[in-house]
């Protein structure tokens, strides 16, 4: 422990800020999360060796006020100096974090005083080893600040950033990082002046479980054209956290749906399936079918259908179970002929949050609209939360596996819920078949049920009000695939550096997603994650610029961005999103080299100047040629 007021702490300081090499921001756009003054410093030379063997240059961590001043009168740097000792022997630049309330300082934003010094005293001692500075974590969110209020983090912003310009103005300023893209909290920054007072825009764009095509273009284009109306069109923008957890699927594990399936269906040995899709979603049918396969017994066949095709289906009497959207939106028109359906005998399972919550029906010029009906009474079901009676209906309760699944293994430590079930208007001989059920003095929770009927009905349904629930994440190797997708997409969009989140994981539980977002594992052996960002940083290495050319297909079903090489090659990826299929890439000159996107390289068909390749989900980098055009077929 070190004092302000003692001789020695002027000694330590007066040491490591001797002169020492200027360190310029880097060149590269390559970073990652990682905790290394935190939980993971005791093994921050793996980490940093591993980093640099990725072609990784860059790491975020947390500088946290409470850790390095933990009383008025006490400073602890040794974490810190060693940090910023080591990361440049590995060629890796360190981006801090400036963050969270003090005990004796809370909340910071009304210690101004208290805050100037902390970061004062950060600036001083590492300004020529640290370029960039970054004020707070996801301010907009609750977790990480008590109230959000735009106005209040102005005001820790503002002085922060009079306080680095201060010490050193060639020093840059990173406004914290959203989460997410909050464009009402951001706009109201900018009207606060706060445009004035970061040179950064930062930004936490997660989408999982919901690939990077679903909407991360878009919103980066979005965040631009409203930082052009508050004259920052000029001002880079990074994301400082990304990322896909592979978690295992939380609340429904394989075991879960298939013990749920054979109490209802105790006939059967494998099953046929249709996953209807999402009206509001453009979600690919093999990722619906890829999320459900995983829970069923092997020789189960499974179809992705769009709504309209769903009725004929049932029609020809061939189907065991229909799976619903992997949202709580369902199809209003038509909703007949799915209680029609579980009527005569069929069963439905919903396994994505309220069930039968948002219904949709197709407007004249063929979008579609959401209504204000709700169709979960029409299947004697009954969805409730705390808002429906407060005071007995609990906003948050334990629950745990019940009935048919009570005895899996592998279940997750705690499972919280807030929305519940019951059965409505059953009749004689419908069971109700709790799944997940918790209870306290004044009311039973059920938060995944069975919906048994063997009365005037015949069929059954599975209901599962978990928002995390179904499978809703990726596997490793999809985890690999988003890595190379996102960063392509967001570079492409401009986006100056990135940061995934995280590099280790922890891995403390298997169904807990914050344990899973690493792209090495808790002893460091490499996910697929890994290998493809090692890929990534050589095919596309700091230096090279994407082109103007046309990278996308028009409905989002082909990407295939292009870029020049710092030596002025020509390089690129192709990848498909929505289907699979094959494409005829002519080149203008001879074909290129491919390699996959982990690192291993392919060997398509060639004929001339054009090659054939199979495209997926799974990107295909090339080198050596610019496209001329592409045919594909699917």
């Amino acid at each position: 422990m070190q004092r302000t007021n003692g001789f020695f702490i002027v000694i330590v300081l007066l040491i490591f800020n001797a002169p020492a090499p200027a360190v310029e921001p880097q060149a590269s756009p390559y970073g990652v999360c990682s905790h290394l003054v935190g939980h993971e410093f005791d093994q921050r030379a793996t980490t940093l060796r591993l980093m640099e063997a990725a072609g990784i240059q860059w790491a975020r961590a947390d500088f946290s006020w409470t850790a390095v001043q933990p009383a008025p009168d006490t400073w602890k740097f040794e974490r810190v100096d060693a940090l910023l000792k080591s990361a440049p022997q590995d060629h890796i630049q360190v981006l801090p974090i400036l963050d969270y309330n003090n005990r004796f300082a809370d909340p910071a934003w009304q210690h101004l005083d208290a805050w100037e010094l902390y970061v004062r005293t950060m600036v001083e001692r590492y300004q020529d080893r640290v370029p960039v500075w970054e004020i707070w974590n996801e301010q907009n969110l609750q977790g990480f600040w008590k109230d959000p209020n735009p106005e209040h983090y102005f005001a820790l912003l503002k002085r922060s950033y009079e306080t680095i310009k201060s010490v050193n103005p060639d020093l840059k300023v990173a406004v914290g990082g959203y989460a997410g893209i909050p464009f009402d909290y951001i706009e109201k920054l900018y009207q606060s002046g706060g445009g004035k007072f970061f040179d950064i825009m930062n930004v936490h764009p997660y989408s999982h479980p919901l690939p990077p095509e679903q909407n991360l273009e878009e919103s980066l284009h979005q965040l631009r054209e409203l930082m052009t109306e508050y004259g920052d069109e000029n001002k880079p923008i990074w994301i400082t956290e990304i990322g896909w957890p592979t978690h295992k699927p939380e609340f429904t594990s394989p075991g879960f749906l298939q013990e749920a399936l054979k109490s209802v269906l105790p006939e059967k040995k494998t099953y046929r399936i249709i996953c209807i899709k999402d009206p509001e979603s453009d979600q690919p049918g093999w990722l619906l079918k890829q999320r459900i396969a995983i829970r069923l017994p092997a020789g189960s066949s499974i179809e992705a259908l769009d709504y309209e095709d769903v009725a004929p289906t049932l029609d020809r009497n061939e189907i065991d179970v229909v799976v619903m959207p992997p949202s709580e939106n369902y199809y209003a028109d038509g909703f007949d002929r799915i209680v029609r359906y579980v009527k005569e005998g069929g069963t439905v399972v919903d396994l994505y949050g309220m069930p039968f919550w948002y219904g949709f029906t197709k407007t004249q010029n063929g979008s579609w609209q959401k209504t204000n009906t709700t169709g979960y009474r029409e299947l004697r079901i009954q969805a409730e939360g705390w808002w429906n009676n407060k005071g007995i209906i609990p906003e948050e309760m334990t629950v745990e596996y019940a009935g048919p699944v009570a005895g899996l293994p592998d279940q997750p430590k705690k499972i919280t819920a807030n929305r519940f079930l019951q059965p409505y208007n059953f009749r004689e001989g419908d069971r109700f078949i709790p799944l997940l059920q918790g209870k306290n003095d004044e009311y039973t929770g059920t938060a995944a049920a069975i919906f048994d009927f063997d009365s005037d009905w015949k069929g059954a349904v599975i209901v599962n009000t978990m928002r995390e629930g179904a499978g809703r994440v990726v596997d490793q190797s999809g985890q690999a695939e988003m890595l190379t997708r996102s960063q392509l997409i967001a570079r492409r969009c401009g986006v100056e550096r990135i940061f995934w989140y995280e590099f280790q994981a922890p891995e403390h539980d298997q169904h807990d997603k914050e344990s899973h977002f690493g792209i090495v594992h808790n002893d460091f052996s490499e996910k697929p994650a890994y290998s493809a960002y090692r890929t990534l940083t050589s095919q596309l290495p700091a230096g090279s610029t994407f082109t103007d050319s046309k990278w996308r297909s028009a409905d989002k079903s082909l990407y295939y961005p292009q870029w020049k090489l710092p030596d002025g090659t020509s390089a690129g990826a192709i990848w498909s999103y929505k289907n699979s299929g094959t494409v005829r890439v002519e080149f203008r000159d001879a074909p290129p080299s491919f390699t996959s996107h982990t690192g291993n390289p392919l060997s398509p068909s060639l004929s001339g100047n054009s090659a054939v390749l199979t495209v997926s989900g799974a990107p295909v980098y090339f080198r050596g040629a610019e496209i001329e055009s592409i045919d594909a077929e699917f």
